[in-house]
């Protein structure tokens, strides 16, 4: 029965894919097999795909080739996507763009993937493409993303923009946050009762399973209830949402951000997808802003874009009000309030605005305890339910089964199960309760050689039982090995080549994209040895992945000297870029991109020739941190290293400038706390600077900054010193 129903559940979720290949024979590729897509991967454990694609595919049990299956598929959905625009089918290309960034999402739960930069360049790229589509388009389907959504809010907000836009006609008195109509909110109120119609009803259904949850949570931590709305702009009301910018759950938090409110997540489970653990995160997080600003809009312009830019937009319009700085605030936060309180005022009276709609009801369940990695098709055999159940019940699951090496998990039932969940779970066979093995550690045994013998990644395991990647394995200790077994059902249906009827399916394009734009020309570039994506990408101010759809290059696949590549460059500048298949390898390497807004290649100027000196990213590493460190301000760092944002990676080399700031020195103390003792940092607040950002930025709680310098508010002034134990 329990295979009948895994066959049944992969028809459903199963993209057929055509055989044709699409690989040039120019090109060496790695061993890359056409399988089908799966378009659903909150439906199936990522980890028995990754199991059953190894074991039929990739034959060396290599991680990194798994990978680069998935990446090659969100491709192909992206070359799908790009082509759908070239040829004016709207709707499929918003579904195209859609599945790709529904992989590369999903991808982001693989150990180290932020590390991979393929991954990295491939989702730039596409989101990138994306919004340029979707400025072009007039409406987006049922089915668009809440991301994609707010996106096209926000460009029909700044077409219309205007000095009547922010004239106040009425104020909503009846909340315990006063709620401002003007010609921004009744924008969106006008969307959501037209184009966005679909989206708003299907907010409204979802809302009855969680709100009466947001609101009891909400008032027990003495906030106002009718915040509960923000989740609706926030996510669309999907526990399981997942931002381009990579912020996850009905509240919509980063990973560092959550961290430091108790939400912990890794390759098993995301506590950001917990509706009730999220929602008591983002009531603590939102009470800490008001305690900051008191004052509620500028609380969710914080909570969207960070209490940095607010409090630069405070000193540039030299005001507090929301309206009068909305204008210095980023494009997204400006219409996010105006998102909000129309959402508000909707919800509120629904049938005055034209909606009538029946909430679903409230999520009801009742808590057991599991102490085994268990399916979650045996928990809802043993509850009496089905997996979807469970599934609701526990978004935070990601891999849809209990976490192995995890005693005393609680999980969520239908009420009334209890009894009867206990009794069948005894049950059980021990063979179903136990996904995983475990390992006794020998003499000279390391991650990677166990990795290898399990055929899991060597993260994976050190993620699972919480070693360090740098320090000796202690011989004789017991470990987890993640090993489920359920992948091996898979195998038939994943290695097959038929389209599934009924699923969507994408085509193998065996020419890459012909025609970028006709401001573009196509110039060509012949390999040589030693050169990579990477390199000729910068040469010629392109991205990696135009490369790769230019030339239908796969993910897995390798470039070889002798090659002819095809780029496509700005028409105006086409002498300048033809010349660097002619230049010298010195030359060449030389080579720095060519500005989007004109220039000539240059020659690149060496940090280090000036006096800098090089930093290699270790994990843990903020920007803010490797500042303190070398006595330089983060901004040096970023403009140094030409970096458009404060996000870094492990692995990445950083030039460092030299040059005295006084901002912040390293300094050892004997401070002792619960969590750390030994080297303590001395930081010195400046211009900007509020509690949540310092202490996002090193990784520490705002409890601890306030118990570490004896803070009992919220304000800090420019030039005071902080103690943070580093």
């Amino acid at each position: 029965m329990k295979n009948l129903y895994y066959v049944l559940l992969l028809l459903m979720i199963l993209i057929g894919c055509s055989s044709e290949k699409s690989v040039k024979p120019t090109f060496q590729s790695a061993d890359v097999h056409p399988v089908s897509v799966i378009d659903s991967f909150d439906t199936l454990s990522r980890l028995e795909i990754e199991t059953a694609l190894r074991d039929s595919l990739i034959p060396d049990s290599n991680y990194d080739a798994i990978t680069a299956q998935l990446l090659e598929r969100a491709r192909l959905h992206y070359l799908s996507a790009l082509e759908a625009e070239q040829s004016k089918d709207s709707v499929r290309a918003a579904t195209e763009f859609e599945y790709s960034i529904g992989i590369l999402n999903e991808l982001g739960y693989y150990p180290n993937i932020e590390t991979n930069c393929d991954f990295n360049d491939l989702s730039h790229s596409v989101i990138e493409d994306y919004e340029k589509y979707i400025a072009q388009i007039d409406s987006l389907g049922p089915n668009t993303s809440i991301f994609a959504l707010r996106n096209k809010l926000n460009q029909i907000d700044e077409a219309n923009e205007g000095v009547d836009q922010d004239k106040t006609k009425e104020i909503v008195t009846t909340t315990s946050i006063p709620l401002v109509i003007n010609g921004h909110v009744e924008q969106n109120i006008s969307f959501f009762q037209g184009r966005g119609r679909a989206h708003f009803e299907h907010w409204l259904r979802e809302s009855g399973k969680y709100f009466p949850i947001m609101r009891r949570i909400f008032r027990e931590d003495g906030i106002p209830e009718e915040l509960v709305y923000l989740s609706m702009i926030e996510s669309g009301m999907n526990p399981l949402a997942r931002s381009w910018a990579r912020a996850v759950g009905l509240w919509q938090f980063v990973k560092g951000t959550g961290q430091l409110y108790g939400l912990h997540s890794n390759f098993w489970y995301d506590e950001r997808r917990d509706f009730r653990k999220a929602t008591r995160a983002a009531a603590l997080h939102l009470k800490d802003l008001y305690a900051e600003y008191g004052d509620w809009y500028l609380v969710l312009a914080a909570y969207n874009s960070g209490a940095g830019r607010v409090n630069s937009a405070m000193r540039r319009s030299r005001s507090g009000d929301f309206w009068m700085m909305r204008r210095f605030l980023p494009r997204e936060t400006r219409n996010y309030v105006p998102q909000y309180i129309a959402a508000a005022v909707m919800s509120l009276t629904p049938h005055r605005y034209g909606f009538d709609v029946t909430p679903a009801d409230t999520l009801p369940y009742a808590n057991v305890v599991v102490n085994d990695c268990v399916d979650l098709t045996v928990l809802a055999r043993c509850a009496g339910t089905d997996p979807e159940t469970l599934r609701q019940l526990n978004p935070e699951l990601v891999q849809l089964c209990t976490p192995p090496g995890v005693t005393g998990y609680v999980l969520r039932v239908p009420p009334g199960s209890e009894q009867a969940f206990s009794e069948n779970y005894k049950n059980v066979p021990s063979d179903q309760k136990r996904d995983w093995v475990e390992h006794k550690i020998r003499r000279r045994e390391t991650l990677s050689s166990i990795a290898k013998r399990y055929g899991v990644p060597a993260s994976l395991i050190a993620s699972v039982n919480q070693l360090r990647t740098n320090r000796r394995l202690p011989v004789g200790k017991s470990i987890v090995i993640p090993v489920p077994g359920a992948g091996k059902r898979f195998l038939t249906a994943l290695a097959s080549d038929a389209p599934v009827k009924g699923t969507h399916r994408y085509r193998r394009s065996s020419r890459g994209l012909t025609n970028p734009g006709s401001d573009k020309v196509k110039v060509t570039y012949r390999i040589r040895k030693g050169d990579t994506l990477g390199k000729i990408a910068e040469w010629y101010s392109v991205r990696v992945s135009d490369l790769r759809v230019w030339n239908e290059i796969p993910y897995g696949s390798s470039i070889q000297a002798g090659n002819i590549l095809t780029v496509w460059v700005p028409r105006d500048q086409e002498d300048k870029y033809s010349s660097i298949d002619h230049l010298s390898d010195t030359d060449r390497a030389n080579l720095i991109a060519v500005k989007s807004d004109g220039g000539t290649p240059t020659v690149k100027s060496t940090p280090n020739s000036t006096g800098g000196t090089k930093y290699t990213v270790k994990k843990g590493d903020t920007l803010a941190k490797i500042a303190v460190r070398y006595s330089v301000a983060p901004e040096d760092i970023q403009r140094w290293n030409g970096l458009n944002s404060d996000q870094i990676m492990k692995g990445q080399t950083l030039q460092i400038p030299t040059g005295d700031n006084p901002g912040a020195k390293a300094i050892t103390s004997s401070v002792d706390t619960a969590n750390n003792a030994g080297k303590t940092i001395s930081y010195r607040v400046k211009k900007g600077d509020t509690l949540v950002r310092i202490a996002s930025n090193f990784g520490v709680s705002i409890r601890q900054l306030k118990n570490w310098n004896n803070i009992r508010g919220s304000r800090l002034h420019v030039g005071q010193e902080l103690l943070i134990n580093s």
